[in-house]
């Protein structure tokens, strides 16, 4: 999470200037990005050089046919970045936060 460190420590860094600094985290969005991602890896891709099965890609990719309607974000970042006051993490829509949150959680009980 580099992007979210960084914003953390802007956030202290600036809030003594009265800038706020928070981070929004989108799930997927059928913006073309996702889509145009997934093409994309298999110019790179080679399943003699790589350690990731092709299976285990495409399995990732299928959580893309069922993408959210981009409007529904572009309404919560208008919410967030209007208001004075909110939570330095946004995760939306909520499914992605529930996600997110099992996956965080899993990692933190992982042992290896």
């Amino acid at each position: 999470m580099l992007p979210e460190g960084i914003a953390q420590t802007m956030q202290s860094e600036l809030e003594a200037f009265g800038v706020q600094v928070a981070t929004i985290n989108p799930g997927a969005f059928d913006t073309g990005f996702n889509n145009r991602s997934s093409e994309e890896i298999w110019k790179w891709v080679y399943e003699e050089k790589h350690f990731t099965r092709k299976e285990d890609m495409l399995k990732q990719q299928e959580g893309l046919k069922d993408q959210f309607n981009p409007e529904a974000m572009i309404q919560k970042m208008i919410e967030n970045i209007s208001a004075d006051h909110h939570k330095f993490r946004t995760v939306y829509p909520k499914e992605t936060e529930q996600q997110l949150k099992q996956t965080e959680k899993e990692r933190w009980e992982l042992e290896i």
